[in-house]
């Protein structure tokens, strides 16, 4: 084993007649390098993306809500027996529903969601997100998000009319916050009035449709709602949401791009493998005679294999870890790097009236890593081995009479 290492790395230095194999070895080194940092900035700005946008999911809703069938008339006697148990960290009341807005000839639908402000910002980030007003909701006051007051033209102390789908009755609301929770869905879709002013608007009087639930861990909110269905009981029917269930569609399609982005520019690492497949061959037929004379004193195939393997590893896993460094180094100053780019152009290139974000989320995974550097070095693995099977089929007899 020790020997083949030290011959293929023998191989790789240049003599006077093999200074291509070297620049070619360099050249594929650097592509796998390329391609293994280019692929950790993407899948960390897209893990980053993602962390964003569930933080965004999980700060306007529940971690978990309980939603009980006609509602749940004494809500406190179940959040009483809730803060009883260890995982539940924060319950509060809420009435959700649907609503539709008359502005100017257009009519279009809104969620209006009843809350207890105060036992609402112990289970969320909404006193976070609040840009204007307060929400200290009473009688027919509500909080409407940027985007729908930029939509209708609506400040602080104005009024918005909802039609009720229970009476198809209008009901006048005066505008007391404007929240930004940087979700669009939201912004633009969301209406939050105090308990009361929506058990007026539903005509459902001392009922609440479900409880909102907070959880120390919102990876484990699926365990969480198995051990609520063992442990809460004799509260009346209830079915258990959790905060991944309300977006399942949105997260498979995160996690298929996701996916979808790691194959493509995997593309690149492969491409760049192509590098070392050529460098190996050219290895090969610059070193026939010296294959020959070590078949013809009685090395072994797997030991002329080895040799030419561990060259194209070699080459691979240098190119692998100088990608690491290069493409670790480059997502944490990425923003430093946008900034440049961002002055030479003369514009900003994260709009924050778009994306309610200055700075690019990224978020370095060490699963993710691995994930990359395993997968380089599988194709690093696989480019090698045929040059060095064909480098066991040469006859030391032939070998030998053709140099």
């Amino acid at each position: 084993m020790i020997s083949e290492l030290w011959l293929s790395q023998r191989y790789l230095r240049a003599g006077k007649k093999e200074k291509i194999i070297s620049i070619t070895a360099l050249i594929s080194m650097v592509g796998i390098g390329i391609g293994v940092m280019v692929l950790i900035v993407v899948i960390s700005v897209m893990s980053g993306f993602d962390r964003f946008l569930e933080d965004k999911m999980v700060g306007t809703n529940a971690h978990l809500s309980l939603e009980f069938q006609g509602g749940s008339k004494d809500p406190y006697r179940v959040i009483d027996k809730l803060k009883t148990f260890s995982y539940v960290k924060g319950a509060a009341p809420f009435i959700s529903g649907q609503a539709l807005v008359k502005s100017g000839k257009s009519i279009f639908g809104v969620e209006v969601r009843g809350i207890d402000p105060k036992s609402q910002a112990e289970i969320s980030k909404i006193n976070e997100y609040l840009k204007l007003g307060s929400y200290n909701l009473t009688g027919n006051e509500v909080a409407v998000g940027e985007e729908l007051s930029l939509r209708l033209n609506l400040a602080i102390g104005d009024s918005i009319s909802l039609i009720s789908p229970v009476t198809l009755a209008k009901t006048d609301f005066n505008i007391k916050g404007i929240f930004n929770s940087g979700m669009y869905l939201y912004d633009s879709g969301l209406i939050l009035t105090s308990i009361k002013g929506a058990q007026d608007f539903y005509k459902i009087p001392d009922t609440v449709s479900g409880i909102a639930i907070k959880v120390d861990n919102i990876y484990k909110v699926e365990d969480v709602k198995e051990k609520l269905y063992r442990d809460l009981k004799g509260f009346g029917a209830y079915q258990a949401r959790t905060w991944i269930d309300a977006n399942r569609n949105f997260l498979e399609a995160l996690k298929l791009e996701k996916i979808v982005m790691f194959i493509v520019v995997t593309m690149t690492t492969v491409v760049a493998a192509f590098g070392i497949v050529g460098t190996l061959i050219m290895s090969v037929m610059s070193r026939i005679k010296d294959i020959g004379i070590l078949r013809s004193v009685g090395a072994k195939t797997k030991s002329i294999l080895q040799i030419f393997v561990f060259q194209g590893m070699a080459i691979g896993l240098s190119g692998i870890l100088l990608g690491l460094a290069a493409g670790v180094s480059l997502a944490f100053s990425l923003d430093k790097v946008v900034d440049i780019i961002s002055r030479i152009i003369g514009r900003s290139l994260i709009p924050q009236d778009i994306y309610y974000f200055n700075r690019i989320p990224v978020n370095i995974n060490s699963a993710d890593i691995s994930l990359i550097v395993i997968c380089a070095l599988v194709i690093t693995l696989l480019a090698s081995i045929y040059p060095a099977y064909y480098a066991t089929r040469i006859i030391p007899s032939e070998a030998v009479r053709h140099e």
